[in-house]
């Protein structure tokens, strides 16, 4: 009779406990920024979030060019890392030097988290930019390169980096989490930068993770 009465307050009380632990883990014990103009809604802040027109994007791949499409949705993606090239970057090599080391030697290392490259270009009839776009997928499957047109690349851009530390530039890597809210700004020039790219995606996942246990206990718990 006793096992079962501790038993019974061992399953009310787990919810609680496994939320305590959590909060008090190594989970926790690092709080990423969140980037871009903030508001204050009665006593909660609402962080920016980046526009929603960022989500179904042309390929650039040299065969079937346009009929392939990426949905940056938040069930399939929920957390990218994207780096916007300008014009005048697409040649510049060094600019992707970090990210290029990984992927030639380091895969395993970031083979889970999509990377996404994006150029302007004008249209499908711009084969010389889808060309040029291609390379920077350098091969991997976690790593996609779209196109935007032209004219309105900028405007998409500068959405990515309102309000920027002054240290970013836009050929840095954007990481956006599940609630497309901006967490972090990487330089993909460097293998450091890469590295802890990596290491605060991972971290995202596992809040998110525990985040999740946390809800479905509560919801258990009812």
């Amino acid at each position: 009779m006793k096992n079962k009465k501790l038993l019974f307050f061992v399953i009310l009380l787990f919810p609680a406990f496994l939320k305590l632990f959590l909060e008090f883990s190594t989970i926790n014990s690092k709080k990423l920024p969140h980037y871009g103009p903030k508001q204050l809604s009665g006593k909660d802040t609402v962080f920016y979030k980046v526009g929603s027109e960022f989500k179904n994007l042309p390929l650039a791949t040299s065969n079937q060019i346009g009929l392939q499409t990426l949905n940056l949705d938040t069930v399939n993606y929920p957390l990218f890392a994207v780096c916007f090239i300008k014009q005048s970057y697409k040649k510049d090599d060094y600019r992707m030097a970090g990210l290029s080391e990984y992927a030639q030697y380091k895969k395993d290392k970031i083979k889970f988290i999509p990377f996404v490259i994006v150029t302007p270009c004008d249209g499908l009839s711009d084969t010389s930019c889808l060309r040029e776009m291609e390379k920077l997928s350098i091969g991997n499957q976690n790593i996609k390169s779209l196109y935007w047109n032209t004219s309105s690349f900028d405007s998409l851009n500068y959405s990515f980096f309102k309000e920027k530390p002054i240290y970013v530039d836009y050929s840095f890597f954007v990481l956006v989490d599940k609630n497309r809210n901006i967490r972090g700004y990487y330089d993909g020039r460097y293998i450091a930068e890469i590295k802890r790219l990596t290491e605060e995606y991972q971290h995202l996942r596992i809040k998110e993770e525990k985040e999740g246990m946390v809800s479905a206990n509560k919801i258990e718990s009812k």
